[in-house]
C-alpha cells in the first residue's frame, strides 16, 4: 500500500512538472514570436499599426499620413512628431517597431 501511494505521488509530481514546463515553453514561444515580428514604420499599413497597444484606426491613419507628407521615419522616436503620440504611448510599443 505504501508503494502504491509513493508511485501515485511520484506520478502526480511528474505530470505537474511536465505541464508546467510545457506551459512555460508555450509562453516563451509566443514572446519570441512577438519580438521577431517587428513592424517596420516606413512601410506599415493602417491594419498593421492598429495591432499596437493604444493605436486605433485614426491614430494609425495619422501615422501613415505623416509618413506620406514628411517622408520616411529616421527613427522610432520620430513618431513623437505625429500629433497625439506622446512619450508614454510610444513607450508601450516602441520595442515592437523598427525603422528600415
Amino acid at each position: 500500500m505504501k508503494k502504491l501511494i509513493f508511485v501515485l505521488l511520484l506520478t502526480s509530481a511528474f505530470f505537474t512538472t511536465s505541464a508546467s514546463i510545457a506551459a512555460s515553453e508555450t509562453v516563451k514561444s509566443k514572446i519570441s514570436q512577438k519580438h521577431m515580428s517587428k513592424i517596420n514604420l516606413n512601410n506599415a499599413s493602417v491594419d498593421q499599426l492598429v495591432t499596437l497597444p493604444g493605436i486605433g484606426k485614426k491614430k494609425a491613419a495619422a501615422i501613415v499620413s505623416y509618413r506620406e507628407k514628411n517622408g520616411k521615419f529616421k527613427s522610432v522616436d520620430d513618431l513623437l512628431k505625429v500629433k497625439g503620440v506622446g512619450k508614454k504611448m510610444l513607450a508601450k510599443f516602441k520595442s515592437q517597431l523598427v525603422v528600415k
